[in-house]
């Protein structure tokens, strides 16, 4: 472990003591300075997101596209705010169910507890306040939630911060590796799992697709799970509607039925439906996507 990772480790534990100090009012003040700090000094995350925002909306101006950059990095203080609040355990479990509305929740429910059913995958991307999504379905619910995740190269971040911070209230972190058993095994079980699907792989790991009119790579995982064993799909998503507030959407199962073409096809067929949904969802709230990521590639 490098020197680099010491100290962003602790930067964060010395921010969170801080965190635990200040009223929320003057942590969401600073978390905002901070964003906006960040879109000014990082000049190659603030390029990356421009260069994406081009391809994903071309009939924008240049001042559309860098207004709505600086709302996405201005967005994030209002996810790291709760977040935030939320690891330092200044939030209680009540005044976190009461940060959200849900929409289709009783459909999401009817899914899961269908006997007949064969277990639910909830797809979602990196949007709104993803990290508070399983930790609202596991409170909520009172039982298990997983999630894939990648694990960070700060392992002082990850197990220390990342990792107790998506695993409270009940949230299980499956890491990628062996992650296919492990989905199976909880799906069988009828607990929630969920998968944010709208990062870049290359098309030696994943599969190509469209997304917002540029080929890129992602993962087929929920198109094969779906294909071969008849999991259902829901897309899921965690919208900000105001300052610590939320709305929780869950959408209709995807429907897919075999038609007979080889495999790797309807994966490919079916990854296409549910970037679909990511995408349309981007649309509606382009303020609230993490456009710092290269997702395609550039």
């Amino acid at each position: 472990m490098n020197i680099r990772n010491h100290i962003e480790y602790g930067a964060v534990v010395a921010l969170l003591g801080l965190c635990r100090l200040l009223p929320e009012r003057l942590i969401h003040s600073l978390f905002t300075s901070l964003a906006k700090l960040m879109h000014a000094l990082l000049g190659s995350r603030r390029r990356m997101a421009l260069q994406n925002m081009e391809i994903a909306f071309p009939e924008k101006t240049d001042a559309e596209r860098k207004s709505l950059v600086k709302q996405a990095f201005v967005h994030l203080a209002d996810s790291m705010t709760l977040n935030t609040l939320i690891t330092s355990g200044r939030i209680s479990n009540k005044r976190l169910l009461d940060c959200v509305e849900t929409e289709g929740w009783e459909r999401f429910e009817a899914a899961l507890d269908n006997e007949e059913g064969k277990g639910v995958l909830f797809i979602s991307g990196h949007l709104g306040n993803w990290e508070l999504m399983p930790q609202y379905v596991a409170l909520r619910r009172k039982k298990p939630v997983h999630v894939i995740a990648r694990k960070s190269n700060n392992t002082l971040m990850e197990d220390r911060v990342v990792r107790p911070l998506r695993e409270r209230f009940g949230v299980t972190v499956f890491y990628k590796k062996n992650a296919m058993m492990r989905i199976l095994k909880a799906v069988k079980r009828h607990e929630t799992t969920g998968l944010l699907i709208d990062q870049r792989l290359n098309l030696r790991q994943g599969v190509p697709c469209n997304f917002f009119g540029r080929t890129t790579g992602t993962t087929g995982t929920p198109a094969l799970l779906q294909i071969r064993y008849g999991i259902d799909v829901i897309p899921v998503f965690m919208i900000k509607t105001s300052p610590m507030k939320y709305r929780m959407t869950f959408g209709e199962s995807v429907a897919w039925t075999d038609n007979g073409k080889p495999m790797e096809e309807q994966v490919i067929e079916l990854t296409q439906i549910h970037q679909k949904l990511i995408e349309d969802a981007i649309r509606i709230h382009p303020e609230q996507w993490f456009w710092m990521h290269n997702r395609w590639g550039i």
